[in-house]
């Protein structure tokens, strides 16, 4: 009688010690993340290896101010990008505006620096790097800003979208 239960004894720790695996067997074929239905493990690890998107969902912007750039401004606001273009007018110490390339149309981008920029002239190449702003207003850039720019010659961007620039590179080839 004792060997018997001493073959139950071995039989019920041995059903015990098999539940945890088999328990964790189940949970890990249940998995369903993703929608990598007809996909290969190639394209998979490709996809997550080249997601270089910021914290909005968007790619950060690095690359020549044009319509690429200027039709899809509104999904950068707020984002950091890096831009290239030509100045194409001085309106303070501390901004001026970037055109696009001559094969666009795009509108001119006011840029703000919250330091004097004396080397930025017109027709010279510049790189930008900085926030996209939704609506330029002079008192919320000069107070956020700490700095003082002529009411009149900003008029007219008021409620333009501009770029809050953090650095601007002024030693850049012209067919960048």
């Amino acid at each position: 009688m004792e060997s018997m239960t001493r073959k139950r004894w071995a039989m019920r720790a041995a059903a015990m010690s098999m539940l945890p695996i088999t328990a964790l067997g189940l949970v890990g074929c249940d998995s369903t993340a993703g929608t990598e239905e007809g996909a290969d493990v190639e394209d998979i690890v490709d996809e997550e290896a080249d997601g270089t998107e910021a914290p909005g969902g968007v790619e950060p912007y690095n690359g020549v101010y044009d319509s690429t750039f200027f039709d899809d401004r509104e999904s950068y606001v707020g984002e950091e990008v890096t831009l290239s273009a030509d100045v194409n007018e001085v309106m303070s110490p501390m901004s001026f505006t970037i055109a696009g390339t001559d094969d666009t149309t795009v509108e001119a981008l006011l840029v703000v620096h919250d330091m004097e920029l004396p080397e930025v002239a017109p027709e010279l190449t510049v790189s930008v790097t900085g926030v996209v702003r939704e609506a330029f207003d002079l008192p919320t850039v000069e107070e956020e800003m700490g700095i003082d720019l002529d009411d009149e010659a900003f008029e007219d961007w008021d409620g333009e979208p501009y770029v809050e620039a953090k650095s601007v590179d002024t030693a850049v080839p012209a067919d960048s």
